[in-house]
């Protein structure tokens, strides 16, 4: 069977299978890496001017959905595995469809400048050795509860694929102490001494809503190289600025700088690049979504995209599913933001500090991709919700564990309402929702359809 057939047939197949359910027993990503090599030999080529990783604990959806509306808006094409509408696909089959549905459509230019590929920790070394990427951003590190992977060890898979690729850029997030390092090796030799190494972190941080700062005990960041607790030099939330250590260890001169002011719905970020000065307005609020669009934008500038042309696409962005995304319905306000692991739970309970004009449906489940053991919301810093001052529902399968949770976490009892029928707790917010207040749906990642599902009706 020639290249042409193989591509179309192969998408064709997945998308029947996709139809009906059964994509996760068609393994498309295992044949052609193990079965194909010729066919693997020639993906490589179709993308004319760059091959980008995303590689983050939590974030690299958004993060490359925000690079994927910046290189459309440089009018560049490129085939990403996240979807418009924020679906993931395993990364050789998102190739192979792109090129599939090129091929079915009989268009000559089907091949694309870009390929954008999100990347987790734990097969990262798996998909380098199947493709040779020009770029890799290192955004963020921390242990989540569905892999059960130590920060060492996932430290050791990122080393592994990066030296399997001697011409590779790195682009880093230098806030992370965990990867200013990456490029050596347990016994200190350096992999490659002249690889281009690309910096960018945050210098100031100021929060909107309370400006205040909730750095606690258990968000203290211990030096990778000595396991003293670092010194930041600002008091910020976890993994936020300019650290140094006793040992020596500090975070490396940046690249890319900046300031941001932080809002729940959106965030102005001020840029600081080679003496330019960019003032950027995010469709979305949180720190987190800070440093996602702030890497969105360290890739863009490698990519050597204009500053009106990144501008435009924040503009132009739509949040996707589930992540920020905000709703009207008879003048009221609602907003979802999914939970995946106690960092994001941290982030979001984060900006529920003395807000007055906000209910919560907390949705907690216990599905494979949420974490079967749900524990981890105790690893979550909850210390800002014992503030909070408005009713708190929670639901799901694991509502009673919640419940459990915000008590030790001393909110009132006579705010939380547990309601197991997430339908039920979302309609009864709904009603209670007086003027100018915000129903903030808080969601683990397997009810996220079932919820718009609800919304809709």
């Amino acid at each position: 069977m020639d290249f042409k057939t193989s591509i179309l047939w192969s998408g064709r197949l997945y998308k029947l299978l996709e139809k009906l359910n059964f994509e996760d027993k068609f393994n498309l990503d295992y044949i052609v890496d193990n079965n194909m090599p010729e066919v693997l030999a020639k993906l490589q080529s179709y993308a004319k001017l760059a091959k980008i990783a995303i590689c983050q604990t939590n974030g690299k959806t958004l993060l490359t959905s925000l690079l994927n509306q910046i290189l459309s808006s440089d009018d560049k094409t490129y085939i990403s595995n996240i979807s418009k509408d924020g679906k993931t696909y395993p990364p050789l089959t998102s190739i192979v469809l792109d090129l599939a549905h090129g091929f079915d459509i009989f268009d000559s230019q089907w091949q694309k400048d870009y390929y954008t590929i999100a990347l987790n920790e734990f097969d990262i070394e798996q998909y380098f050795n199947s493709m040779k990427f020009d770029y890799l951003l290192l955004g963020n590190l921390f242990v989540n509860q569905t892999d059960f992977t130590s920060l060492e060890e996932k430290k050791e898979r990122i080393q592994a694929a990066i030296s399997l690729n001697s011409k590779l850029n790195l682009i880093i997030n230098a806030d992370e102490p965990m990867f200013y390092q990456i490029d050596e090796i347990k016994n200190d030799t350096i992999l490659n001494k002249k690889r281009t190494k690309f910096y960018y972190g945050f210098n100031n941080v100021e929060y909107g809503d309370s400006n205040i700062n909730l750095a606690q005990k258990n968000d203290l960041i211990k030096c990778p190289n000595c396991a003293c607790v670092l010194d930041y030099k600002k008091n910020y939330y976890s993994h936020i600025g300019e650290y140094s250590c006793a040992c020596g260890f500090k975070r490396p001169r940046l690249d890319l700088s900046a300031d941001v002011k932080v809002f729940s719905d959106y965030s102005f970020l001020t840029a600081y690049y080679n003496d330019n000065k960019m003032v950027f307005k995010l469709p979305f609020g949180g720190i987190e979504g800070a440093y996602n669009a702030l890497g969105a934008i360290a890739v863009a500038i490698n990519l050597g995209i204009e500053r009106k042309v990144i501008s435009d696409a924040f503009e132009e962005y739509n949040l996707l599913k589930g992540r920020d995304d905000i709703l009207t319905y008879k003048n009221k306000r609602i907003k979802i933001k999914t939970i995946k692991n106690p960092t994001s739970l941290s982030l979001a309970l984060r900006e529920l500090y003395a807000n007055k004009n906000t209910k919560v449906v907390f949705c907690l489940n216990d599905e494979k991709q949420d974490g079967v053991d749900t524990s981890w919301i105790w690893d979550a810093n909850f210390n800002s919700i014992s503030y909070f001052e408005n009713k708190i529902y929670v639901s799901a399968n694991r509502f009673d564990d919640m419940a459990l949770r915000l008590k030790y976490a001393n909110v009132n009892p006579s705010l939380i309402i547990m309601e197991g029928s997430i339908k039920n707790a979302i309609q009864c917010c709904y009603w209670e929702l007086e003027k100018n207040e915000t129903m903030l749906i808080l969601t683990t990642p397997s009810l996220v359809d079932e919820i718009y599902e609800i919304l809709k009706k």
